[in-house]
């Protein structure tokens, strides 16, 4: 406790509380008592996990993430973070239906869990505090301080942070309203598209599949096609999706693939909350058959596109009007809570099939990797989507890891058929094993 408020006397110069970011400040209002926007980050070791050698790493880490640190509040206007006044929330066996929603006064009003299981140390993050970028910092820097307490040297670097270091206040900002400076406008309406139909679970319920493949094969491939990693899953989910419409519509709606996009690429910032924005991309079956290498071309064309900085700018820009503008800004939070929960009632993924997120390669120092096996990213489940997926690469090991929300498991088999049909060699593991 002593060494705690030594090194929490580190972080006086911080604020005791602050705004939510820009991309933050719409999730509360769209919880409700069964979901909430939270996706889980995990890193199996090749060894067991000993819960009381990670709840004092965990303690050990919290001072250099303030971020995290915190418990949300209700203002008149806005929802605001402030310190949490425990030391850390209780590290807990893992569950089998991770990612469920968040309730603000539970988890001694942390917004992230830690679970262990076997070898498995996961950590589920709500998403006003931060993206998968932050908390697979906030993760990798936990598990290397588990290591170094269990007695092995550790280095800093990639997405390990040194935890005996103060937290830098460039780490806490909204860089949302730092960079919106744009003058153009972009269209925010979209068409309806297809959702796969299915016997929905109940509540708190979720299928999680997760495939291992090798990074170097799959890679080879991807170059070979001249697309990304990215570009890749995104075409074999929408071709997934696509012939699963022909079998149950007539009428054919466009399908969607929506891909979370890590500005800090473009912008140069070490912020660990939220920097990411969503684009997509989308095909109408209705203008005919697309082959697979059609949609490796769509994909890749579309999300170049829309990956250029102007027009980035120009949606962040958008995206903070709303948050700008004068009358809006000075309603009762009440008022904007019931706004915002009607309209994602109304309109919550209806212009995406799938959502597609890619953690890219989880850099870790190089003593630090022979203690790990590998690293999932998944999204919690989602409403309307089917299935939703991250993709997370520790060496060789890369792992596409599916939320799905229908007893059915057909579209999650069908991905993984033909990526075995293609000549990847893929091991598959449920929550339902």
């Amino acid at each position: 406790m002593a060494e705690h408020k030594k090194r929490e006397a580190k972080n006086q110069n911080l604020p005791e509380w602050f705004r939510l970011d820009n991309a933050a400040s719409v999730f509360p209002g769209q919880n409700t008592g069964t979901w909430s926007n939270i996706f889980r980050f995990c890193i199996e070791l090749k060894e067991d996990v000993n819960p009381e050698i990670l709840t004092k790493a965990l303690e050990n880490i919290m001072p250099r993430f303030p971020g995290f640190d915190v418990r949300i509040r209700k203002g008149l206007f806005w929802y605001y973070f402030e310190k949490n006044p425990n030391i850390a929330p209780d590290v807990k066996p893992d569950i089998q239906n991770p990612c469920h929603r968040v309730k603000f006064k539970e988890n001694k009003g942390y917004l992230f869990r830690v679970y262990y299981h076997g070898k498995r140390i996961a950590v589920d993050t709500y998403h006003a505090i931060s993206d998968g970028h932050g908390a697979a910092i906030f993760s990798c820097t936990l598990v290397s301080e588990y290591l170094k307490l269990c007695g092995h040297s550790i280095s800093v670097g990639g997405l390990v942070l040194d935890a005996n270091e103060p937290p830098k206040k460039e780490e806490l900002e909204d860089f949302f309203s730092k960079i919106a400076n744009s003058k153009g406008k972009i269209k925010r309406s979209d068409k309806y598209v297809y959702h796969a139909k299915g016997t929905k679970l109940p509540k708190h319920m979720v299928n999680i599949i997760s495939g291992t493949m090798s990074f170097s094969e799959i890679h080879q491939y991807t170059k070979a096609h001249g697309v990304t990693i990215t570009e890749f899953f995104a075409a074999l989910l929408m071709q997934v999706h696509i012939e699963k419409q022909r079998k149950e519509e007539k009428k054919q709606k466009e399908v969607s693939v929506q891909i979370p996009i890590d500005l800090r690429s473009v912008y140069k910032t070490e912020t660990l909350r939220n920097f990411t924005i969503c684009l997509r991309a989308k095909v109408d079956p209705q203008l005919g058959d697309y082959s697979f290498e059609e949609l490796l071309k769509q994909v890749a064309y579309q999300l170049r596109l829309a990956n250029d900085e102007k027009k980035l700018n120009a949606m962040v820009t958008a995206n903070l009007g709303l948050e700008r503008n004068p009358v809006l800004k000075y309603l009762p939070l009440a008022v904007k809570d019931l706004g915002v929960g009607i309209s994602f009632l109304i309109t919550g993924e209806q212009t995406t099939s799938v959502l597609l997120s890619n953690l890219g390669a989880v850099k870790l120092p190089d003593d630090m990797l022979p203690f790990v096996e590998k690293a999932f990213l998944m999204p919690g489940p989602g409403i309307r989507n089917a299935i939703r997926c991250g993709l997370a690469t520790v060496g060789d090991k890369l792992v596409l890891t599916i939320a799905g929300i229908h007893k059915e498991t057909d579209i999650e088999r069908e991905i993984f058929t033909k990526l075995v049909k293609m000549g990847f060699r893929v091991k598959i593991e449920s929550n339902r094993d």
